[in-house]
C-alpha cells in the first residue's frame, strides 16, 4: 500500500511540475515582450445581456489579438488611436455604435479618399496613470506599431484621492492563495486561459455584465467643493506632459479631448448633482487644467466639456453614453477635427 502511495505521490509531483512548466511557457513571465492579455482582453469575444438601454437585447463585444477594437489596417498604418477609460472602450455598445467607430464613419463619408482608420484602445477604469502604462507596457510590445494621431479622451477618471497606485501594498496584504491567483492572472498562461475559456463559455457568456448600472436620476443641491488643490493640478499636469512626450517619441501627434457627464444640472444658477458632490465644478476644473496644458504645450485640444450639450437620453447611466449619445460625441469631434484633414 505504501508503495502505491509513493508512486501516486511521485506522479502527482511530476504532474504539477509539468503544469508549472506549461504555465511558464504559455504565460508572460518567460516572455517579457508578450502582451498582458488578462488586462488588455486580447482576442475576447463576449456577449452581454443588455438591460441598460433599449434597442438590442444582446451586445457583442470583441477585441483583436492586440487588445484593440476596430483595427482595419496594419498596425503600422493606424491613422488615429484613441486612448481613454470605459467611456472610450464602450464595452456595452456594439462596435459600429461606439463613438470611435462613428467618428471613423463620418471621416470616411466626407473624405473617402483618405480611408481613415480610427482604432479604439480604451480600457475600462483607466486614468492618466493607466494611459502612461500603455506607452510603457503595451504599445512597445506591438511590432511595427505606428499611428499618426493619438486622441486622449480624458478627465472623468481623475479622482485624486485614489490616484496613488496602492497595488504593491494590496499585494503584500494578500494571503498565499490570493497571491497565487494574482500571479496566475498576471502570467496569463495555461491555467488562467483555460479558466477564462470555461467560465465565459459555460457560465457567463449570455449574461456577462460590465458593472454599469442605471443610476438614480434624483438631483439635489450640490454642497461639497470639487476637492482639487494645487498639488492635484501639478500632478495632473505632470502626467499630461508625460503623455505628450511619450506620444511625440512615437512620432505621433497628441490631441486631448475633455469630457462631460450628466451627473449634474444647473438650474437658476444653482448646481444640482446626483449626490452632494459638485460634479460640475470638478469636471470644469479638470477640463480647464487640460485645456491650459494644451495651450502651454501648443498641442491640439478639443474642449468637449465646454461646447457639447447632452440630454438625459444620451446616457444609460449619466456617465456612459448609449448609441445616441456616442454618435453625438463622434459628430462633435468630427466638426472640431479639420486639422486632421489638413495634415493628410
Amino acid at each position: 500500500m505504501s508503495k502505491i502511495k509513493n508512486i501516486f505521490l511521485i506522479n502527482l509531483i511530476i504532474f504539477f511540475i509539468l503544469i508549472i512548466i506549461l504555465e511558464l511557457i504559455l504565460g508572460n513571465k518567460l516572455y517579457p515582450n508578450k502582451l498582458n492579455c488578462s488586462y488588455l482582453l486580447c482576442s475576447v469575444n463576449h456577449i452581454y445581456k443588455n438591460d441598460l438601454y433599449k434597442g438590442k437585447n444582446f451586445i457583442k463585444y470583441s477585441k483583436d489579438k492586440y487588445g484593440f477594437r476596430g483595427l482595419r489596417k496594419d498596425v503600422d498604418k493606424i491613422d488615429i488611436l484613441v486612448i481613454g477609460g470605459s467611456t472610450t472602450d464602450e464595452r456595452y455598445i456594439e462596435l459600429e455604435d461606439t463613438w470611435t467607430e462613428q467618428l471613423e464613419i463620418q471621416l470616411n463619408n466626407f473624405y473617402p479618399s483618405l480611408n481613415f482608420d480610427v482604432v479604439n484602445a480604451g480600457i475600462d477604469g483607466q486614468s492618466s496613470i493607466g494611459h502612461i502604462w500603455n506607452f510603457e507596457n503595451w504599445f512597445p510590445k506591438i511590432r511595427n506599431f505606428k499611428t499618426k494621431y493619438i486622441f486622449f479622451y480624458i478627465g472623468l477618471n481623475e479622482y485624486f484621492s485614489k490616484e496613488k497606485d496602492g497595488s504593491d501594498n494590496l499585494y503584500k496584504n494578500k494571503s498565499i492563495f490570493q497571491k497565487m491567483k494574482f500571479w496566475l492572472k498576471e502570467n496569463n498562461g495555461l491555467i488562467y486561459k483555460s479558466y477564462n475559456l470555461i467560465y465565459h463559455k459555460f457560465f457567463l457568456e449570455d449574461n456577462f455584465n460590465v458593472g454599469h448600472k442605471i443610476r438614480d436620476n434624483n438631483y439635489q443641491i450640490a454642497e461639497t467643493d470639487h476637492s482639487i488643490n494645487k498639488n492635484n493640478i501639478e500632478e495632473l499636469n505632470f502626467r499630461l506632459n508625460k503623455l505628450i512626450k511619450l506620444t511625440k517619441e512615437l512620432n505621433s501627434i497628441p490631441v486631448f479631448i475633455t469630457q462631460k457627464t450628466f451627473r449634474y444640472k444647473i438650474i437658476n444658477n444653482k448646481v444640482f448633482s446626483i449626490d452632494k458632490f459638485n460634479y460640475f465644478l470638478h469636471e470644469k476644473k479638470i477640463a480647464e487644467v487640460i485645456t491650459n496644458n494644451c495651450k502651454k504645450n501648443q498641442i491640439i485640444c478639443i474642449d468637449l466639456f465646454s461646447k457639447i450639450e447632452f440630454v438625459d437620453s444620451d446616457f444609460y447611466d449619466l456617465v456612459h453614453t448609449n448609441p445616441v449619445g456616442s454618435k453625438k460625441i463622434a459628430k462633435f469631434i468630427f466638426n472640431e477635427s479639420a486639422f486632421i484633414v489638413n495634415n493628410n
